[in-house]
């Protein structure tokens, strides 16, 4: 098996790069039971380029993930809001090369200290215009596949062939989920490209402008998957469940702040609504149930969760 290192100067030779120019100025890894990820920022004495090698899961992720930020890419083109441009890659290493853009991720201001509502708003403007570019199309909202799938789940655990922490609890807000659905049955939303992974680590601000990374998904969905991700991503790190008002999943004052940047839809769209709480559930449902296989993060997280959806399903 190659070296990273060789990986990097064998793709950089690809899109004109000499490698030997370059060394590694920033570098992070995302490893856990699921994933290895490492990406790398390569730096020559006037230029940067993004370096991103996929190590784990060995599937066909990476094509999709590939295919679907040059979709991107080209559809949004735009200045403020934007996505890298990939210069070289390799389906076999499972790596590309991508231009650097300036910015720190949207996770990285908040830990700074960053105005929560101001943050959310610069996110929201950037997930509105990458929905706006793959050119939206209203939907009548149908919770009935994701009421399904929360319905499955439950029936998994019945039949002990799925672990959850807390499973009495669990059951009865998946219940409650489940009864749900109706009330967001039948309205409309819109339809659009889907990020796949919205998060508040895959969103970059810098100022005015703004960029989008780490896409896994190639389908269109309606843009309440995108938003409740970002949104619950963000509640499940930040917020404080006690400040929430029953029956609400987000802090009103964050939802507002995020709502002022995306225009696409508002606060009361049926799949924001509904897709916050089937989120949350699979949020918890992701946790390992015995606390043994958990990490310390792990098991703060659960607890948040826990008090999240005593918000959320009163």
């Amino acid at each position: 098996m190659e070296r990273t290192e060789e990986v990097w100067a064998r793709i950089a030779a690809d899109c004109g790069i000499e490698a030997s120019r370059y060394h590694v100025r920033r570098e992070w890894r995302k490893r856990d039971a699921r994933r290895d990820h490492l990406v790398q920022i390569y730096a020559s004495s006037d230029h940067e380029v993004v370096f991103k090698q996929i190590y784990r899961p060995k599937d066909e992720g990476f094509a999709t993930a590939l295919a679907a930020q040059k979709r991107a890419c080209v559809a949004m083109g735009g200045d403020s809001a934007s996505v890298p441009r990939v210069l070289a890659a390799s389906s076999k290493d499972r790596a590309m090369i991508m231009a650097a853009v300036p910015g720190e991720t949207a996770q990285a201001h908040l830990e700074a200290g960053g105005d929560a509502a101001e943050v959310l708003e610069r996110a929201g403007r950037w997930i509105a215009a990458f929905h706006r570019a793959s050119g939206p199309e209203a939907r009548t909202f149908q919770p009935r596949f994701m009421r399904d799938h929360i319905a499955h789940l439950l029936g998994q655990l019945d039949r002990n062939e799925i672990a959850v922490a807390n499973p009495r609890l669990f059951k009865r807000h998946a219940g409650d989920c489940i009864a749900l659905a109706s009330n967001f049955e039948g309205r409309e939303t819109m339809s659009s490209a889907t990020h796949g992974d919205m998060n508040l680590r895959n969103i970059l601000l810098d100022g005015p402008k703004s960029a989008g990374i780490d896409f896994t998904a190639l389908h269109s969905a309606p843009v309440g998957f995108d938003i409740a991700r970002l949104l619950l991503h963000f509640t499940g790190l930040h917020a404080d469940p006690a400040q929430i008002p029953e029956g609400h999943v987000v802090p009103p004052e964050a939802l507002a702040g995020f709502f002022r940047g995306y225009t696409l839809v508002g606060p009361e769209d049926p799949s924001v609504g509904y897709l916050l709480r089937v989120r949350l559930l699979m949020d918890w449902v992701s946790i390992p149930a015995r606390l043994r296989d958990r990490s310390f993060a792990a098991t703060l997280r659960l607890e948040r969760l826990r008090r999240l959806a005593s918000r959320a399903f009163p």
